[in-house]
C-alpha cells in the first residue's frame, strides 16, 4: 500500500536518515532526503512529495513550525513527525497545524508501516476530494461526492473511535476485553477471540471470546506453517476456515492473535475488504502498544516499590514507632476505603502511600524525632516539615506523582488549620484525608514516653468531637463505624 510513495525524510542525525532510506527504500518508496528546516523547503519547491518524515528538533527550526510552510506548498501532503522527546503538549500542536501522526523514536518498522499506511489511505481521501471538486460537471457528481464522502468519514469516524477506546484505558482496564469488545463493535457484531501463544505445544489457546452467541471457537487451535509463514510477511494476516488471523506483537515476538468469523448477524461472508483488514490491523496494533506500556509500568513500578522497601527499612532502624504506626495506619486506611468503596486503583494508591506517609521523617535529627519528653514549638514545626520531605522524596518517582500529593497534605484539616498549605476540603486529596484519619486515632491510641494512650473509647469521642474541623465528616463517620463495629 506504500509502494511507489514519494518521502522526504528530514532529520539532522545522518544514521536515522539511512536506516530509514533503506528500508522505505526496500517497501517501494522513492526517497528523498534533508538534514535542517532550509534544506526540507528547498527540496519541496522541487519535487513533488506525498509523505514528509519530519524530526521535532532540527539544527536550524524546530519542526512543528515547518507544518504551517509544507501545508501552504501542498496541503494534501501526508506529515509524520518523528522525536526522542514524549510531550503530549508537542503532540497535540503538531496535530492541530495538520500532521497526520506523531512518532516516538525508538519506532518499530512495523509501527512506521502501520502509520504510513494509514497517511497513504488519508492522503487519497484529500486527492480524490480535490480530483472531484475540480472535475465536478453536474448534479450526478456532486452527489457521488456527497456519498464518497461521507463513506470517508465514517472511515475516520471509525478510526477515531478505535483510537479514543483505546486511549481511554487506564491501567487497571483489561486490555483483552477491551480489544474484542471493539472488535465486535468496529466489525458489525461479528465473533472474535483471542488465542494466546502456547510455543511449547505449537498450539493457540483461546483467551478471550465475544460474539453474537450463535457461533463458538475452538479452545485450541494447532499453529500451522502456513499461518507463520503469511503473518511474517508484509501481508501480516492469515485467512483459513472464513476466519481471519492477526498477531499482537511485542518486540518483535507474536504474543498472540486475534481471530475474526466472517460470519456475523446471520449473514454470511467469506472475505475480509481491504477496509476490515485496515481496521483489525489499527486495533491490534494499538493492543500491543497498551500491552507494551503495561509491561514497561509494571517494570519500573517494581523497580521503584524496591526503592521504597529500601527506604521504609533505612526509617525502621531509625525509629521502631514509626515501622509499626506505618503498619497499623495502612492496615485501617484499606479497611476504610473497603467502607467507603473505593475503586482499585485509589485503594492501589493507599496501599503505596499506607507504609511511606512518614518517610519525610528520614530528613527530621535523631535529637527531634527520638526525643523522649514534650517537644517545643521551635521542634514541633521542624517535625510538620516531615510531610514536604516526604512528597519531596516520592516527587523523584515520576510514576508516584499522585502518592507523593497525598503524603504531602495528609496533615491537612477539613477546616483549613492544617499544614504545610491549608488548604480545605475539596481541595485535600481523599486518600490524604483517609490518611489524617487513620494515623491521629493510631496516634491517641499508642503509647509515647511523653504521652500516655488514649482509650478506645476516648479516642472515638475525639474523632467524632474533631469531625468537620480537622477530619473529613464522612470519612469519620465510617472509620468511627469501623472501629466500633470492626
Amino acid at each position: 500500500m506504500i509502494e511507489g510513495s514519494k518521502v522526504l525524510l528530514v532529520d539532522d542525525n545522518v544514521e536515522i536518515i539511512n536506516i530509514l532510506t533503506d528500508f522505505l527504500t526496500l517497501n517501494g518508496c522513492k526517497i528523498y532526503k534533508a538534514s535542517t528546516g532550509k534544506e526540507a523547503l528547498e527540496v519541496l519547491s522541487k519535487a513533488d512529495l506525498e509523505i514528509v518524515i519530519l524530526d521535532v528538533k532540527l539544527p536550524d527550526v524546530n519542526g512543528i513550525s515547518l507544518i504551517d510552510s509544507i501545508k501552504i506548498k501542498n496541503p494534501t501532503i501526508g506529515i509524520i513527525m518523528i522525536t526522542g522527546y514524549h510531550d503530549p503538549n508537542l503532540i497535540v500542536e503538531a496535530m492541530k497545524k495538520g500532521a497526520s501522526d506523531f512518532l516516538i523514536k525508538p519506532f518499530e518498522f512495523d509501527k512506521l508501516i502501520l502509520v504510513l499506511m494509514r497517511v497513504v489511505r488519508e492522503r487519497g481521501f484529500l486527492m480524490e476530494k480535490q480530483k472531484y471538486i475540480d472535475t465536478l460537471e453536474d448534479k450526478k457528481k456532486i452527489e457521488l461526492l456527497n456519498r464518497e464522502l461521507q463513506r470517508r468519514i465514517q472511515e475516520l469516524t471509525t478510526m477515531y473511535h478505535i483510537s479514543n477506546k483505546f486511549n481511554s484505558l487506564n491501567i487497571l482496564d483489561d486490555v483483552y476485553d477491551r480489544m474484542t469488545q471493539i472488535i465486535n463493535e468496529v466489525m458489525d457484531g461479528r465473533h472474535c477471540g483471542y488465542y494466546i501463544v502456547d510455543s511449547e505445544n505449537k498450539e493457540l489457546m483461546l483467551y478471550k471470546e465475544l460474539g453474537d452467541g450463535n457461533n463458538s471457537f475452538d479452545r485450541r487451535l494447532t499453529i500451522s506453517d502456513e499461518l507463520i509463514k503469511e503473518v511474517r510477511t508484509t501481508r501480516k494476516h492469515h485467512i483459513t476456515d472464513n476466519k481471519i488471523f492477526l498477531p499482537l506483537v511485542i518486540k518483535g515476538e507474536n504474543i498472540g492473535f486475534v481471530v475474526v468469523d466472517s460470519k456475523g448477524n446471520g449473514r454470511y461472508r467469506n472475505s475480509f475488504s481491504d477496509s476490515d483488514i485496515f481496521f483489525l490491523k489499527l486495533v491490534t496494533e494499538k493492543a500491543s502498544t497498551q500491552i507494551e506500556n503495561r509491561m514497561l509500568y509494571e517494570s519500573l513500578f517494581e523497580g521503584v516499590l524496591h526503592t521504597l522497601t529500601s527506604l521504609i527499612t533505612a526509617i525502621n532502624k531509625r525509629d521502631l514507632y514509626t515501622e509499626d504506626h506505618c503498619k497499623r495506619v495502612t492496615r485501617s486506611s484499606l479497611a476504610l476505603g473497603e467502607m467507603l468503596k473505593l475503586d482499585s486503583y485509589e485503594k492501589d494508591v493507599l496501599r503505596v502511600v499506607g507504609p511511606v506517609h512518614d518517610v519525610g521523617k528520614i530528613g527530621i535529627p535523631d535529637s527531634i524525632l527520638l526525643k523522649p519528653g514534650k517537644l517545643t514549638p521551635e521542634e514541633y514545626e521542624i517535625i510538620k516539615a516531615h510531610s514536604v520531605y516526604g512528597e519531596e522524596i516520592i516527587n523523584r518517582f515520576e510514576i508516584l506523582s499522585y502518592e507523593a500529593k497525598i503524603i504531602r497534605h495528609h496533615h491537612e484539616r477539613f477546616d483549613g488549620e492544617g499544614y504545610p498549605d491549608r488548604v480545605a476540603r475539596n481541595e485535600i486529596p481523599r486518600g490524604a484525608k483517609i490518611i489524617a484519619v487513620c494515623d491521629a486515632y493510631d496516634a491517641m491510641v499508642t503509647d509515647r514516653p511523653y504521652k500516655k494512650a488514649y482509650g478506645k473509647e476516648e479516642a472515638i469521642n475525639e474523632i467524632i468531637r474533631c469531625k468537620g474541623t480537622q477530619f473529613d465528616p464522612e470519612i469519620a463517620d465510617c472509620f468511627v463505624e469501623l472501629v466500633m463495629h470492626g
